[in-house]
């Protein structure tokens, strides 16, 4: 596989990354301030959060548009990298750096959807304490 081609993936991952920790940080951030009954500060972790995943979700673009420029083979091996929980084939089939590359990659995913993991499921419970019946979890 292309080693410019995953170091750019690594790259854009790694914002990601970012924008998803930020996103945790102000999910839990939100729920203490709604605990204190804090509506104010609710109010602005709430645009600061959306703006996170506004860049969030623009890393992913990017992520996405390099997986579909890639060749066949390499786009496979990407979208099970990427998307398939570290399942991405034989690293041993790559170069010494390329399989690093690859190793890292699949670490800093597997961090991103564990925040995301942690983060909806406080999200669901900030999200019944503000809407009720019209949460966007509602069961």
């Amino acid at each position: 596989m292309n080693e410019e081609l995953l170091m750019e993936v690594l790259s854009q991952s790694r914002k990601k990354y970012g924008c998803v920790s930020e996103i945790g940080r102000m999910t839990k951030e939100l729920a203490e301030a709604l605990s204190r009954n804090d509506k104010v500060s609710a109010q602005l972790l709430l645009e600061m959060r959306g703006e996170e995943m506004a860049k969030a979700d623009t890393c992913e673009k990017n992520i996405r548009l390099l997986v579909e420029e890639a060749g066949i083979q390499d786009r496979e091996r990407l979208e099970c990298l990427l998307y398939r929980k570290g399942e991405y084939g034989k690293p041993e089939e790559e170069s010494g750096q390329e399989a690093f590359l690859m190793k890292q990659i699949n670490d800093v995913n597997t961090k991103i959807r564990d925040i995301l993991k942690n983060a909806i499921t406080v999200d669901k419970v900030v999200s019944k304490r503000m809407a009720g019946e019209e949460s966007f979890y509602k069961e």
